[in-house]
């Protein structure tokens, strides 16, 4: 499958990781201003410039879905990493703490649910520093790991996050094994898929059901876990949000788990314990020793994976608008 010799611990076929997504949406969700989901809108001009449908959607995640999630997980003896929002835990501090006492790993999304794509530098790197404090002051130690708000990662993300500490990003959608970024600073990060599937995939009734969506993630599961028995170890995640954690949705999930867990060498983990296991195991191990073809597609495409030189971080600085008078003053200060 891949041209390097890469091994999980134990000999483990597949490493897996149930992730949840914690996050708190802007506050024009549901306004004509809206660029989060589209059809979550009211038009502009309307009277009340607001639909309440979605905003009351996304306030279960803190009044149900999370609750839901935790007994699952607890129920099952599973530790998993939280995407999390800066926001969510200032809002909900009970609940953030609570998620921590119970052994959940958390990782920075950022402030709220913004794209990067509409942020400057200054603004993403605002928005990754106030997240982290709000962790550590939580938790008592930064956290490691980030995941930009819809996998909507910038080539900047990952000098901020190299020049803080962290070891490691995820978001990367093109790849099933984890990797070591050679970043220029000469600090190294993970670099690791976040998931192809998730329960965002049923978000609304004309999607996929909940057990299509399942299904299909246990037949990635199928096939990814027959290709570590030739050889070739893989990882996969599923990924969940409280604001969809209803019942309908987390009873296959449970199913899933089961299945799961009902097999032999597989690796029920967290991305921070991957990303641990890489740095230690496997420090040198970057995209291109799993597959050289890594190095042109980064360098054409400006993917930002670490082995496209020069060519790659041009290719992806180029797509970022030239920053406004007022806006280099403003990254000055």
């Amino acid at each position: 499958m891949y041209e390097c010799e890469f091994h999980w611990p134990e000999g483990q076929h597949i490493a897996v990781v149930f992730n949840i997504s914690w996050e708190t949406w802007t506050q024009d969700l549901g306004t004509s201003r809206n660029n989060q989901r589209p059809g979550e809108s009211v038009p502009p001009g309307a009277e009340y410039d607001r639909w309440m449908y979605p905003v009351y959607e996304h306030a279960y995640a803190e009044t149900a879905g999370m609750q839901r999630l935790l007994d699952v997980w607890r129920r099952h003896e599973i530790q998993t990493s939280v995407y999390v929002s800066g926001l969510a835990v200032t809002l909900f501090p009970e609940l953030a703490r609570r998620v921590h006492d119970e052994g959940h790993e958390f990782v920075v999304q950022g402030w709220d649910h913004s794209f990067l794509w509409e942020q400057t530098v200054a603004e993403q790197t605002e928005s990754i520093d106030k997240t982290t404090e709000a962790l550590t002051n939580l938790i008592g130690q930064p956290p490691v790991g980030y995941s930009a708000s819809g996998g909507s990662i910038t080539p900047e993300s990952f000098d901020i996050i190299a020049e803080r500490g962290f070891t490691y990003a995820c978001g990367f959608r093109n790849v099933d094994v984890p990797f070591i970024i050679k970043h220029h600073s000469g600090r190294d990060l993970v670099g690791m898929n976040s998931y192809a599937i998730s329960d965002y995939d049923s978000y609304g009734m004309q999607d996929k059901t909940a057990r299509d969506v399942l299904q299909m993630w246990r037949d990635s599961f199928d096939a990814l876990y027959a290709e570590g028995q030739r050889g070739s170890p893989q990882m996969l995640a599923f990924g969940t949000h409280p604001f969809l954690a209803h019942g309908f949705r987390t009873r296959p999930l449970e199913e899933t788990i089961e299945y799961v867990q009902a097999k032999d060498n597989v690796w029920i983990t967290t991305r921070g314990e991957i990303a641990e296991y890489m740095l230690r195991e496997y420090p040198d191990r970057q995209i291109s020793d799993f597959f050289p073809e890594a190095v042109a597609s980064d360098a054409y495409y400006g993917l930002s994976m670490g082995v496209g030189g020069e060519e790659a971080r041009r290719e992806a600085l180029r797509h970022r608008r030239p920053a406004a008078p007022h806006e280099l003053v403003d990254a000055v200060r």
